[in-house]
């Protein structure tokens, strides 16, 4: 799978306990309608089989104000047509949020993947599905977590009929360095129990008509 990530900044509610954009003074740039012109021919251009949806703040903040932006997103995916899991669809939609599925009216069955950015484990029982999505939770390791955490966690998930998979990501520091908290222990376990995810540019970042292959790019504001 070849990823496009839209990068959105809609706003922000402040509830991370860590945000890699604020402590790296990341400066993205103000989401509008216009700037997903060229989001069709960079997916064309970069041939693209899967878009995701992500942001400098959360892309579902205030989603009742974005719907026009959301129609034009949805618009240009679901007729954009690659071929995916060896047949010819719609471009898949992946959203990432950390708003739980009852917070906000947007609609998630419209995604193949909901990545729910979790804090809490008591966060996860207000993850539902709502159609036939992937449902996955995520949580950033922090100097705080323990072992118990972690399983915690994991068993909560196992037993989840709503929560398909599960990552750990380690946390970004303010000088754009990955942490390493736990790291022995959650390898242990990935592809086992969770997914261990290294913390690295791997997709194509999308934001207001511009394109980087670095998310930290947008340490130099994008000019639009």
């Amino acid at each position: 799978m070849k990823y496009m990530s839209v990068i959105t900044n809609f706003g922000c509610y402040y509830k991370c306990p860590y945000c890699i954009v604020k402590e790296n003074n990341l400066h993205i740039p103000k989401t509008t309608l216009a700037g997903l012109d060229s989001l069709r021919e960079a997916l064309k251009t970069n041939r693209c089989n899967i878009i995701s949806i992500s942001g400098g703040g959360d892309p579902l903040h205030e989603y009742d104000k974005h719907i026009e932006w959301y129609r034009k997103f949805f618009g240009i995916t679901q007729s954009y047509w690659v071929n995916f899991d060896d047949r010819k669809q719609s471009i898949p939609v992946e959203m990432h949020t950390s708003y739980m599925t009852d917070e906000t009216s947007f609609p998630f069955y419209d995604c193949y993947r909901v990545v729910y950015h979790a804090n809490t484990l008591e966060q996860l029982s207000h993850i539902r599905r709502t159609g036939n999505e992937i449902v996955r939770a995520v949580f950033v390791v922090t100097a705080e977590y323990t072992i118990k955490d972690i399983m915690d966690i994991s068993l909560f998930v196992k037993n989840s009929p709503d929560i398909d998979e599960l990552s750990f990501r380690q946390l970004v520091d303010d000088n754009y360095e990955e942490k390493h908290y736990l790291e022995e222990y959650l390898r242990m376990g990935h592809k086992k129990l969770w997914w261990y995810i290294e913390q690295n540019d791997y997709n194509l970042y999308y934001a207001e008509n511009q394109v980087s292959t670095r998310y930290r790019d947008f340490e130099k504001e994008v000019q639009v």
